[in-house]
């Protein structure tokens, strides 16, 4: 009796053992099949105009086929600012090295929320001196009303001090946004993640 117990008990655990493994394997493939950043429902298009530091002005969505993160800041903060810069510096140097990328047209487009102290010098040192895929624009008081309301940004520049939630947007080549991620949401790995899903799925 004894023996059958100890036999039982000794089946119980290494099944127990022997599905450890496998549940860990489930939960990384659930996991990594959920997206990282906020996924949105809304299909409408973004689109406005823009100027960029040779002030041209261009219409944004501009190239098919271009995915862009667009983050709306202002190069006085010392707060989610910087650390967005970096972090799509960062992403940026990922995309460089990761041969899966090697065909993306990926953008990151930095507008101005305080458009009379981001001058244009500062603009081109800070955002578009990084790379090809960098570029800063500015909008027309309006336009950049629209835009903010369009995003639900809660940007609030009638304080000393700018205030704003600092949200990133990943927008499809239609310039309908993919993903949001909040200012706690600085994965580059997740965020790679993302863009591959996002990027697959509209091949």
């Amino acid at each position: 009796m004894k023996i059958n117990k100890i036999v039982i008990a000794s089946a119980l655990i290494l099944l127990a053992v022997s599905l450890v493994p496998i549940l860990m394997l489930i939960n990384q493939w659930d996991s990594g099949s959920q997206s990282y950043g906020i996924t949105t429902s809304d299909s409408q298009q973004i689109h406005f105009r823009w100027q960029d530091v040779n002030q041209q002005v261009h219409q944004y969505p501009t190239s098919a086929g271009t995915y862009t993160y667009l983050f709306l800041g202002f190069l006085s903060c010392s707060e989610i600012c910087p650390i967005r810069i970096e972090q799509l510096n960062q992403l940026e140097q990922r995309i460089e090295q990761d041969a899966s990328f090697n065909k993306a047209e990926v953008q990151f487009l930095f507008v101005t929320i305080d458009p009379d102290n981001d001058t244009l010098a500062l603009r081109q040192a800070v955002i578009d001196a990084r790379s090809t895929r960098f570029v800063s624009a500015s909008l027309s008081e309006s336009d950049l009303h629209q835009l903010e309301l369009r995003l639900s940004d809660n940007i609030n520049r009638q304080l000393a001090t700018i205030n704003h939630v600092g949200n990133l947007f990943l927008l499809n080549p239609n310039g309908q946004i993919a993903r949001i991620y909040t200012a706690k949401q600085l994965s580059i790995s997740k965020m790679l993640i993302d863009l591959n899903h996002i990027i697959s799925s509209q091949l």
